[in-house]
């Protein structure tokens, strides 16, 4: 077993326990898919469950439905459940009256939560990694933010749980 699984094993007993129902949100980047590999190879040993979400947010035309489509192929061949949803963000954040970004992660975030619900889930598990920490706080700063904007992103919050924020891209990279 390699440094990279072994460190994330050690990370995924303090964020998943045995009985767990998880809902992965993958995107289809390496991030998702990294995790989405990750979790399932520890699934059998932890003894828990997957189930698979993706939001295709139509922001890219056919590239979008390409995207969706990749990640039902790889979910079907890991033999899991899989949730699409397809809403085109460009006219949802005109009525949420926010950005695009904004809009498009307050929709992925109501649809994971209902889809977690409807499954019976218990956990969120996001492939946000190292690198999307250091940006995340570098922003919070050009914006002044105070002590908590300097935190970052959490490791886990209420159900939702970042098990590669300790790890960076070329981790996940080297791993797939």
């Amino acid at each position: 077993m390699t440094s990279f699984l072994k460190n994330i094993g050690k990370v995924l007993e303090g964020l998943i326990v045995s009985g767990d129902k998880v809902l992965v949100g993958v995107s289809g980047g390496a991030d998702s898919i990294a995790l989405l590999h990750v979790l399932h190879k520890f699934s059998r040993i932890q003894n828990y469950s997957l189930i698979v979400a993706h939001i295709n947010h139509m922001a890219r035309g056919k590239h979008s439905d390409v995207d969706a489509g990749f990640v039902e192929t790889v979910t079907e061949k890991l033999k899991l459940p899989f949730y699409l949803k397809k809403i085109d963000v460009g006219i949802e954040r005109l009525k949420l009256k926010t950005s695009f970004q904004n809009a498009a992660r307050i929709i992925r975030y109501q649809f994971f939560e209902e889809t977690l619900q409807l499954v019976g889930g218990n956990r969120i598990a996001l492939g946000h990694t190292a690198d999307d920490q250091v940006e995340t706080i570098l922003i919070n700063i050009v914006r002044g933010t105070g002590l908590r904007g300097l935190s970052g992103i959490p490791q886990m919050r209420d159900c939702i749980i970042r098990p590669l924020l300790e790890f960076n891209r070329e981790d996940l990279e080297n791993y797939l």
